[in-house]
């Protein structure tokens, strides 16, 4: 885990998590480039994370878990929300610290959707309500 990555998702995803979000509605999307060369981007909701594209048919929850995505992160508390293979996949973050999110958010971009080690995450907030 890349501490300059996970030190500027926590960053970009303060407001989420604090007062600039009383309505819940706030949603930042971390974009970066993968190895291969494709745009990929994780969006952050107070509840939440879409991971975007999800490459994959396979269950996302299983995916983090065979990716080695979660092997530091074995105390969060995760749930499927909804996901189209091959297509996008949400994934419940309710009741975790930030920092902890942050990290997943940052084991997802190298692990999952093939983001080497030095990708460069960038954000954009906006008001879903």
């Amino acid at each position: 885990m890349a501490q300059r990555q996970v030190e500027a998702i926590v960053a970009a995803i303060a407001d989420i998590y604090g007062a600039p979000n009383e309505s819940g509605m706030l949603c930042c999307t971390l974009e970066a480039v993968n190895a291969g060369g494709t745009d990929v981007s994780i969006q952050v909701m107070a509840d939440s994370i879409n991971i975007s594209p999800y490459p994959y048919s396979e269950e996302p929850l299983t995916r983090l878990e065979l990716s080695g995505a979660l092997e530091e992160l074995e105390d969060m508390e995760l749930e499927l929300v909804d996901w189209d293979a091959n297509a996008f996949a949400t994934v419940g973050t309710a009741g975790n610290e930030p920092v902890d999110v942050a990290r997943l958010v940052d084991e997802t971009f190298t692990k999952v959707l093939g983001c080497d080690a030095g990708y460069d995450p960038r954000a954009t907030t906006e008001d879903l309500g």
